[in-house]
């Protein structure tokens, strides 16, 4: 069951969708210079992943999977590039 979403909060969800991958972007070539864990590593994948399926989800118009995808990836790249 999806909920229905007017245009005007589709829209922003997208926008918010891309500043959120750009945010994980740059979190990551942050710690890309460093020598990362095996832990740190499998990491990195996941929030790839995440970044890969939340672009698949906007080419698929299923806005609210995007976004929430590129919240995991956000949420997870800012723990990594804080340590």
């Amino acid at each position: 069951m999806s909920s229905a979403v007017s245009p005007e909060q589709a829209s922003h969800q997208a926008e918010s969708t891309k500043q959120l991958l750009a945010s994980s972007d740059a979190n990551l070539k942050k710690i890309s210079g460093r020598k990362l864990t095996a832990s740190e590593q499998a990491t990195v994948e996941q929030i790839q992943s995440y970044e890969d399926q939340a672009k698949k989800a906007t080419e698929d118009g299923d806005v609210q999977r995007a976004y929430n995808l590129a919240v995991k990836a956000n949420l997870l790249s800012a723990e990594l590039a804080k340590h």
